[in-house]
């Protein structure tokens, strides 16, 4: 650049500036003091050694040198990660307790920059490489990044001189964080089974929000449970129906950040289910349900499972509680049940109920079965059949037995002799068997016996039919008054033994105390009862009730007097069914009379006998 002022005014210059190396990026500014160069937009090119060369009109030229040194400013930082991500874009947070590996690479710079970390304003890693490629790196290790570091400022900063702003690239650390806390919020004593609980869980300290999960034992529950999440706290309430079976089991409520391997923190509680008693009735391990006999000796166990204990255990046969009876071969012991000897009578159902403070469970119904010899089933001592001579009379012989496969034989015993009854006049077929008899003699009437036998044994007491001439029938037992009213009668009976024969039942009213018969009334209906309506009221009947057959009237049953509401139509004996007021009247005056009497007779013999007493000893009787 050349400032030439010869033949020219001091303040007109006359300038030239290379356009090869300055052009107008350079002017010289000969007025300050001293005088200056003035170079615009330096370049790396613009460094080397300058030369001031002054040329005086009188004086000799001057010389001086100026080494001119240019810096450059390096480039913005770009900060990798270990998989040459660039870091200054969004990318996934890091872990809590992770370790952060980030690379600060910085591009060109005269003289070459160092590169400096910072977290937030202090130096943590001042250590930089500088390659041959011109690129200056800074690999920081950030080990077990924690909740302290979160939102924190990492700065890469790159600088080569005091003149210029150093030039920086700034990361804001994003972490992910682990729950701190979390609890179960209603633990209860103790919950009943089948009835619903809401159980809170809280948890803390998460980043982003925990997964709140819940868990009974190592299986998860899952879709019964709500979560509500503020700031770092989330509240997770757990819809839980107890069953019987999650007695001692534990429920847990676990809270994690499902980006963090291992960070999964829980509490658990012990489930504590109060249940109605469970009970399973079984018979005894050893005896054959199938072959118990009578005499036998059986025994049930009764196992409860309950939460809290029991405090009461029944037992029920047939649904009628069974109590401890030694005597009776009854013995209630712990949670079994002992039978000695058992009897047909102890057949049927068996059951154990439990109690405690949940309420009362009870067992499955065991039956048992017991195996015995036939016995008469419809027990009628010497039941009386009527026939005539050849008239074939069936006879039905029914037996209980169990097994109910019987097979039978009859006797006839006349007169003390006994004979069997040949198969051919009899059928069997299951527990009963039919006799066709048929009477040609006198001798033929008597006793005919009935035997079943089943695997178990043989009839020990037959069943008894006594087989008797045809005849009248019995008379009529237990004949009252059902219900009187102002114009009618019911009256029912009990049959009797009916001669062999058909027989019908007939009741004759007979008006007092004329004895006139005024109402016949018949019935074959079995139980026999009568009814009559339209009867005059006031008016005493006495009742005669007879059963009828072929062969004649049975004797005479009676109703002695009945009289029908209302004013009597006569006066006459008292009776226990009613008595008129004149006759009552009549009575008592005739009582009083009587007693009257006797009390002046006894008066009148008293005096007799003082006067005697007092006679003189000459006058006394003769001994």
């Amino acid at each position: 650049m050349i400032y030439d002022i010869r033949g020219r005014s001091y303040n007109q210059p006359k300038l030239w500036s290379s356009p090869l190396v300055f052009g107008n990026r350079a002017y010289f500014r000969g007025g300050a003091t001293p005088a200056v160069l003035m170079v615009d937009n330096v370049m790396a090119a613009d460094a080397g050694v300058y030369r001031c060369r002054v040329d005086f009109k009188n004086s000799p030229t001057r010389n001086l040198k100026v080494n001119f040194t240019v810096i450059i400013p390096p480039n913005r930082p770009t900060i990798y990660d270990a998989k040459r991500r660039d870091r200054t874009k969004l990318v996934e947070p890091y872990n809590e307790g992770s370790n952060v590996l980030l690379i600060c690479e910085v591009e060109g710079g005269r003289p070459r920059p160092r590169v400096t970390w910072y977290l937030e304003n202090v130096v943590i890693d001042d250590s930089f490489d500088q390659r041959d490629d011109g690129l200056t790196v800074n690999t920081l290790t950030f080990p077990n990044v924690g909740r302290q570091h979160l939102n924190a400022r990492l700065v890469c900063q790159a600088s080569n001189t005091n003149l210029a702003t150093p030039e920086t690239k700034v990361l804001i650390l994003d972490i992910n964080l682990k729950p701190i806390s979390v609890g179960i919020l209603t633990k209860e004593k103790q919950v009943s089974a089948d009835k619903r609980y809401e159980v809170e869980c809280k948890t803390t300290g998460s980043r982003p929000e925990a997964t709140v999960t819940w868990w009974k034992n190592n299986r998860q529950l899952k879709r019964m449970a709500k979560n509500f999440s503020e700031n770092n706290e989330t509240l997770s309430v757990l819809s839980l129906v107890p069953s019987v079976d999650d007695d001692g089991k534990y429920l847990t409520c676990r809270a994690e950040n499902k980006h963090i391997p291992d960070s999964a923190i829980e509490d658990k509680w012990r489930l504590n289910v109060h249940y109605v008693p469970i009970v399973d009735l079984k018979m005894g391990s050893n005896l054959n349900p199938d072959e118990i006999k009578e005499g036998d000796d059986v025994y049930f166990e009764c196992t409860v499972k309950a939460n809290p204990k029991t405090h009461r255990l029944v037992w029920f046969h047939d649904n009628t509680e069974i109590f401890h009876n030694e005597a009776a071969g009854v013995i209630l012991s712990a949670q079994s049940l002992v039978l000695q000897s058992v009897t047909r009578a102890a057949a049927g159902d068996y059951t154990c109920m439990a109690a405690n403070s949940e309420g009362k469970g009870t067992s499955n119904p065991v039956s048992l079965l017991v195996r015995y010899a036939p016995v008469c089933a419809e027990r009628r001592d010497n039941e009386l059949f009527g026939a005539l001579k050849h008239e074939t009379v069936s006879l039905h012989c029914s037996v209980d037995a169990n097994p109910a496969l019987v097979s039978f034989h009859w006797t006839f015993n006349n007169s003390g002799e006994q004979t069997e009854i040949p198969p051919r006049l009899y059928s069997s077929h299951g527990h009963t068997s039919t006799l066709n008899y048929t009477p040609t003699t006198d001798m033929e009437y008597g006793t005919l016996a009935c035997y079943g036998e089943n695997v178990v044994g043989q009839q020990k007491v037959p069943c008894l039919f006594q087989l008797v001439a045809a005849g009248r029938p019995f008379h009529l037992q237990n004949c009252t008054v059902a219900n009187q009213s102002l114009d009618s009668l019911y009256v029912e009976c009990v049959e009797n033994f009916d001669g062999g024969l058909p027989q019908t039942f007939l009741m004759e009213l007979l008006e007092l105390p004329s004895l006139t018969v005024r109402y016949n009334v018949s019935t074959n209906r079995t139980p026999p009862y009568f009814e009559v309506r339209g009867l005059p009221p006031g008016v005493s009947y006495r009742i005669d009730l007879y059963a009828v057959n072929a062969k004649g009237r049975s004797d005479v049953s009676t109703i002695e007097t009945v009289t029908l509401k209302g004013q009597a139509k006569f006066t006459g004996e008292s009776n226990s069914l009613g008595m008129s007021p004149v006759l009552a009247s009549i009575a008592a005056m005739s009582a009083l009379l009587a007693a009257a009497v006797c009390g002046v007779l006894a008066v009148l013999y008293k005096r007799h006998a003082n006067r005697h007493r007092n006679l003189p000893a000459k006058h006394a009787p003769l001994r």
